[in-house]
């Protein structure tokens, strides 16, 4: 195998940890490839371990991957109409028994992709204030934003410009009104930071198509009456948080839903690294939470907190 630094995703950030997530899963179920996925204890940079010989055929593959998915659909190996197409309302967030008739609909038979994407982007083992299946913590939906158009803006972005996916592994590019489906806390630039007068976004296309591809690695279930994804925890009185490892061995997909799922992470909760760790070779743990942006109702913007 080789093993390939990818200097722009930094695990320091919830955008690049979660990128290099994305980007590990897809070789592993839409490509011949066995990736493992590990980081720098230098500079925390992804280190992929796999059997393409240089990023440019990393980048080949997830062309590939991009153009494997049909014109009106968003995700690859599913059905087109996976999740529902739309803008809010949101057709994924549905009563249970409507949710369920939707996932017999979608799969007549077993599937595991599937499986695999609604539950990590819906759960009916809680419900909201509307008495609908609750939704995945990761996402921050915003105006009219659904499932669907949070996977279908960043696919096109990545669908004109090819060049996003190798900017998202080698060096991250921002574009002027992508909001980065707000996993990067570095997408809001005001007034004076823009130099437009006004306040706007710009996110990196290419690692936020990856990092939306993480999503399957992130189980969405319940605690007690409230929704629970995988790298969350619940603090009471505070905001939540999203506690996430690096680790020094190369690991595959399956290892690194483990890891993140781990009794031990609630420990790291108040940022503190037990001695048991180094076993699991995890040499940092990183913590995140949303941070609400003034004038906006949504749950915000995702950034490091230590």
């Amino acid at each position: 195998m080789s093993v390939l630094t990818l200097p722009a995703l930094d695990g320091r950030t919830p955008l690049g940890f979660l990128a290099a997530l994305g980007l590990t899963r897809l070789l592993d179920v839409h490509t011949d490839d066995s990736p493992r996925l590990s980081w720098s204890t230098d500079d925390y940079a992804a280190r992929l371990h796999t059997t393409r010989g240089s990023i440019d055929d990393v980048v080949a593959d997830l062309r590939g991957i991009v153009d494997s998915i049909p014109a009106d659909g968003v995700l690859p190996g599913v059905p087109v109409n996976l999740p529902p197409p739309g803008e809010a309302p949101d057709q994924l967030r549905l009563p249970p028994v409507a949710l369920r008739a939707l996932a017999s609909e979608l799969a007549p038979e077993p599937d595991a992709e599937i499986d695999a994407w609604l539950g990590s982007l819906v759960t009916d083992l809680s419900l909201d204030e509307k008495s609908r299946s609750d939704i995945s913590m990761m996402a921050a939906p915003s105006g009219k934003q659904s499932m669907r158009t949070m996977l279908e803006k960043p696919l096109k972005l990545v669908r004109e410009d090819p060049a996003c996916i190798s900017e998202a592994l080698v060096g991250w590019r921002r574009r002027k009104g992508v909001s980065g489906e707000y996993l990067d806390h570095r997408v809001l630039f005001d007034a004076a930071d823009s130099g437009a007068g006004k306040s706007e976004e710009r996110g990196v296309p290419g690692a936020t198509w990856l990092a939306l591809m993480s999503y399957p690695l992130l189980r969405t279930t319940a605690s007690g009456s409230e929704p629970i994804t995988t790298g969350w925890h619940r603090q009471r009185r505070q905001p939540s948080l999203f506690v996430y490892p690096l680790w020094a061995a190369p690991l595959d997909c399956h290892a690194v839903t483990a890891l993140l799922e781990h009794p031990m992470m609630q420990q790291c909760v108040r940022g503190e690294l037990p001695a048991a760790a180094k076993v699991l070779s995890i040499f940092t743990v990183r913590r995140a939470q949303r941070r609400r942006i003034p004038g906006r109702t949504f749950a915000g913007v995702l950034g490091p907190v230590s």
